[in-house]
């Protein structure tokens, strides 16, 4: 989807959501962007580590298939290295998430059929608002308070008989990214609530949740508002 779009959407949802932190897109490209954030490190680090440079000072980041000794989540999710498959040790022995390693190796399975082979070099993250209006968001990260969580699942399900979020046992690069990135290729997309992987939770404010959706799926649901229970028009009932 455009970024001129997405923007154009993300103001409209803005006039009945209010977002404490700037909302954030994902998007490939061919081009080697200037002035992008590598984290490229000779020891292992999170991606989540360098999330405020994103969501505070405002800068890029560049994915690729080179990470050096960093964490290879996102470029495995990403599509950009074959995934390594250590039978379930790292979840379950070191990470601790599975119990054993038969269940980490389920999970491992599980996530692997997700991942799609990038279309471009480069996978970028940034400022919804930063991003070039030509450039084609493939993801939208928004960061509500609880109520706004409320509202955005409601909306999500809005238009659907079935419910339209998932809350999925995920590491934070997947729901950020490579499971609402799926989703876009699905019949019927649905949105993720993340930044629920305890690790991460170390690198990110205390109140940060992540809702997540395919940019098609978003501009959907931001088309929607007229006529809900976000109508501007409409007065919420209430019992207090």
């Amino acid at each position: 989807m455009k970024a001129k779009i997405v923007k154009g959407s993300l103001q409209k949802l803005s006039e009945v959501i209010p977002f404490k932190y700037p909302a954030t897109g994902w998007y490939f490209s061919a081009e080697n962007l200037e002035n992008s954030f590598i984290y490229k490190k000779d020891r292992w680090v999170c991606m989540f580590m360098y999330w405020a440079i994103v969501i505070k000072k405002g800068k890029r980041i560049q994915f690729s298939a080179d990470c050096g000794k960093a964490c290879p989540g996102i470029q495995e999710f990403g599509g950009f290295t074959p995934p390594v498959d250590d039978k379930g040790k790292f979840i379950a022995e070191i990470e601790r998430f599975k119990k054993t390693r038969a269940l980490a190796r389920a999970y491992y399975r599980d996530w692997v059929a997700e991942i799609h082979a990038p279309p471009e070099k480069f996978l970028y993250f940034e400022q919804i608002e930063k991003i070039d209006d030509n450039r084609e968001i493939e993801v939208v990260n928004l960061f509500p308070d609880i109520t706004g969580l409320a509202n955005l699942t409601a909306l999500a399900t809005y238009d659907r008989e079935e419910s339209g979020t998932l809350i999925p046992d995920a590491s934070g690069c997947q729901s950020a990214f490579s499971i609402p990135y799926d989703q876009k290729f699905k019949d019927r997309p649905m949105c993720i609530v993340g930044s629920m992987d305890v690790l991460i939770r170390r690198f990110i404010p205390d109140d940060m949740i992540m809702f997540s959706a395919p940019a098609n799926r978003f501009v959907e649901m931001v088309n929607n508002i007229e006529g809900s229970f976000l109508d501007k028009k409409f007065e919420n009932p209430t019992s207090f």
